[in-house]
């Protein structure tokens, strides 16, 4: 392959990418947060996001095989649980989550 076609093809994603932002921002304008769409996209991205936690947790790939089951299980339900007692605070449910993976697969 040539590097120009190399910076062809940034050229070219990075077009697309900034006219789809800049489309949304635009059409942005015109929809209120409450509207029906707004609440659909809510849902579909939460449901996109459940499915990728369990594929990670009930099925997954790479090194994360190496871990059983009930440890990834076990980590998920602290990261929940840490994540709604703390009113939804991202950055310590991931990281006492985290920890808590460590700690048990050399536990178990």
């Amino acid at each position: 392959m040539s590097s120009q076609f190399i910076y062809l093809s940034i050229l070219v994603a990075s077009v697309g990418t900034y006219f789809c932002r800049a489309f949304g921002m635009f059409s942005a304008k015109n929809i209120k947060v409450d509207s029906p769409i707004f609440h659909w996209i809510r849902c579909v991205s939460m449901a996109v996001i459940a499915a990728v936690i369990a594929r990670i947790v009930f099925f997954p790939v790479g090194i994360l095989t190496e871990s059983t089951m009930l440890v990834r299980i076990i980590c998920t339900l602290i990261l929940l649980v840490v994540y709604f007692l703390f009113k939804k605070n991202v950055i310590l449910a991931v990281s006492s989550s985290t920890i808590c993976f460590v700690i048990l697969n050399h536990i178990l």
